[in-house]
């Protein structure tokens, strides 16, 4: 009897012993599946940052409050290969600050060298896509996802402008710059003035006929990026 029960006692033990192991290794697994996509991880070696033009450039009837942009798909183009390197995946919003000070927005781990261009995609969600910001997304419609939304002011009355197009930028560096094993920060700098403007007439938000001259301006509106190490808005030499 003694020794059945010994048995017995042993045979839990080494199961509640395996179960632990498996329950370690799953969470490991996650950990590892979290760390590879999320930014900050602590192997990060690359920063993105944002910084808008003076918003007093905008058209004399506009007032922008508030624009923010969903962004995935953040990749550098190595020279001369061409290899392409992700800094991020995941979808995240960019909330422009619009006094003109610099807001870095995501982090990534590139292997060094010389890069010659950063692409991005300004993106309208899918349907079942998670997002952290629910006004890119609203009801079922499909005809209700957004990519871009700026809010504020046309001639004193209030507007929000959604836009319902994805697309794929590429701004290209004025030099290659060379990214070293430290951590490095590139700047992408936007123009707001341009998007309520065709040429030099101000155009009108509330205006559904003037949708795809503002998406266009708004993809146009990132303008340049650069090499920025210390964050100060400039470039960097290289």
């Amino acid at each position: 009897m003694n020794y059945k029960k010994t048995l017995k006692r042993t045979l839990l033990f080494s199961a509640a012993f395996f179960m632990m192991l498996v329950m370690q290794a799953g969470c490991s697994e996650d950990s590892i599946s979290s760390i590879s996509n999320n930014n900050g991880s602590g192997s990060d070696n690359v920063s993105l940052s944002v910084k808008t033009g003076d918003v007093t450039d905008n058209p004399a009837s506009i007032v922008i409050d508030e624009a923010k942009a969903l962004i995935t798909e953040v990749e550098v183009e190595q020279e001369p290969s061409g290899t392409e390197h992700h800094i991020r995946v995941s979808p995240f919003v960019v909330y422009f600050n619009l006094n003109g000070t610099l807001i870095t927005v995501t982090t990534g781990n590139i292997p060094a060298g010389l890069y010659n261009k950063i692409k991005f995609k300004v993106h309208k969600p899918e349907d079942n896509e998670p997002i952290p910001d629910p006004e890119f997304r609203e009801g079922s419609s499909g005809n209700k996802r957004y990519s871009f939304i700026i809010k504020g002011k046309y001639n004193g009355i209030s507007f929000v402008y959604k836009s319902r197009k994805s697309a794929n930028i590429v701004v290209v560096f004025p030099t290659a710059i060379n990214m070293q094993e430290n951590t490095r920060n590139i700047t992408l700098l936007i123009n707001p003035s341009l998007w309520f403007k065709n040429g030099s007439v101000e155009i009108d938000p509330r205006n559904s006929g003037n949708e795809n001259l503002i998406d266009d301006n708004i993809k146009n509106s990132f303008k340049r990026a650069f090499k920025d190490d210390n964050k100060d808005g400039l470039p960097d030499d290289n």
